[in-house]
């Protein structure tokens, strides 16, 4: 089943007893409630970084002003190798706490980012998280009916179960190897 953002603000409507829409158009004010917890639930849900939004890349300075930029969609960042506290994003520019300006150089260097992708751009397990976390938002605010946010709540969990073990599964953060994963000349190719 795919999950849609037409689905999600269904889930939201249906947690409150309220008939479903055929479109995204459609207005009013839980509807309205619905778009802006899904809206709140995707970023905040994105901002932890997963393996499907988290990349490197390589920033030059700018050639007038000699200032780093980051793409638009950036939600953090971390250098490559070493993560100083002094260095922060604001805006899409990267900024120097300790001396209190945008940093400045020559030379380019290369930052972990997490990017804030689409809804329809995350894979079906982080849909199905975002769609309980939005549905979680979205209770509080308007009924706040502790059984429908205990269902919403369980939703959530299982889905994060599900997405953080294929978070573990892609980045390989676990170390022990069960018998027969051994990754033995294992190439980032797939095989042909």
């Amino acid at each position: 089943m795919n999950i849609t953002q037409l689905t999600v603000i269904n889930a939201c409507l249906a947690s409150m007893g309220e008939e479903p829409i055929n479109s995204l158009a459609d207005e009013n004010a839980f509807i309205n409630g619905a778009k802006f917890a899904l809206e709140q639930a995707n970023i905040n849900e994105q901002t932890r970084g997963w393996y499907f939004n988290m990349e490197t890349l390589t920033v030059h300075p700018h050639a007038i002003d000699k200032q780093y930029y980051l793409p638009a969609d950036v939600i953090d960042f971390t250098q490559e190798k070493v993560n100083p506290g002094w260095l922060n994003l604001r805006g899409n520019k990267m900024y120097d706490s300790d001396n209190a300006e945008y940093l400045t150089g020559t030379s380019p260097f290369k930052v972990r980012i997490i990017r804030l992708l689409t809804f329809e751009d995350l894979p079906i397990m982080a849909r199905r998280m975002v769609k309980g976390a939005a549905v979680m938002l979205f209770q509080q605010s308007y009924d706040g009916d502790s059984t429908k946010i205990q269902e919403a709540q369980q939703e959530y969990q299982m889905a994060y179960t599900y997405l953080n073990t294929q978070h573990i599964k892609s980045v390989g953060a676990n170390f022990l190897p069960r018998r027969g994963t051994e990754l033995r000349g294992h190439s980032r190719r797939l095989p042909t």
